[in-house]
């Protein structure tokens, strides 16, 4: 089937309306349209041939299984089943709530303050810890994978990365993540847990703080692993003086290079958020 043939026909399958595009190629298509007269996202996953086609096929499927789990308002709400798309079958299509705003990536061009790094933290933490009571770790905690809205809260999105601790046989030994956002546990031969998924959103709020990175990820992929598991990321009042003792101290927690060390899980860093008032 080609591109279209296939939007055409998961549009069809789903029972949408008013369909425009939003994302169109690579390993997604991405489409706003309306269900029943509500707004909503339809996202399209082509499936390559072969038994890599088989390997996206499951982690769509789920994806969409684990968000028809969640309850959670901080993360992404799932509106349909997954319905498979041609004989083969060729795509995975399924329908989720649209979100205003924007995601991470296109929010961080200038520091923010310590009052929205706390808001990604707490509202992010949330979602976490829904996966997390799950025994579910999301893998990929990355700016394309949150989303800002427009007044300025934080929802997770795109959980297909996610390991189900209880079924690791589903993702094998396969580490993923975006580099500049992995855990040491990331690093191949490691275990991500939720600890690690912290260390992720412990990134995300330093670069959204600083603008920069806590770990290095530039040269090669070797040397920034070995950055990632030997190196203890500096604490960020060293990188920005003005970032308050409280915001440093959650940051600095959640970039603890040993696991043990941090927040275990989401649950853990919002009981500590809710200690300082946040």
């Amino acid at each position: 089937m080609t591109p279209q043939e296939i939007i055409d026909t998961a549009v069809a399958a789903l029972g949408v309306e008013s369909v425009t595009p939003l994302v169109q190629g690579g390993q997604k298509f991405v489409l706003r349209a309306t269900l029943s007269g509500s707004d909503v996202v339809v996202k399209i996953v082509p499936l390559p041939t072969g038994p890599a086609g088989d390997i996206v096929r499951e982690r769509a499927r789920r994806e969409v299984e684990l968000l028809a789990a969640v309850d959670s308002d901080r993360v992404v709400k799932v509106l349909s089943e997954s319905v498979e798309i041609g004989e083969r079958p060729d795509a995975v299509a399924w329908v989720e709530e649209y979100l205003d705003g924007n995601d991470l990536s296109q929010c961080m061009a200038t520091p923010w303050s310590d009052d929205r790094a706390f808001r990604l933290l707490a509202d992010i933490a949330r979602g976490l810890q829904a996966c997390h009571d799950l025994d579910v770790v999301h893998r990929d905690l990355s700016p394309g994978n949150v989303r800002q809205l427009a007044n300025e809260r934080y929802v997770l999105m795109d959980p297909g990365l996610a390991r189900h601790l209880a079924k690791t046989a589903l993702t094998g030994t396969y580490q993923p993540g975006t580099a500049g956002f992995r855990s040491p546990e990331h690093v191949p031969g490691g275990d991500p847990t939720p600890a690690s998924d912290i260390f992720s959103l412990g990134i995300l709020a330093f670069c959204a703080r600083t603008g920069r990175f806590p770990v290095d990820p530039s040269g090669s992929e070797s040397e920034y692993f070995k950055r990632l598991v030997n190196d203890q990321v500096p604490p960020i009042q060293t990188i920005d003086p003005s970032v308050g003792d409280d915001l440093a101290s959650v940051i600095d927690r959640c970039l603890r290079r040993q696991p043990a060390r941090r927040y275990l899980d989401g649950a853990e860093l919002i009981t500590d958020l809710e200690k300082i008032g946040r």
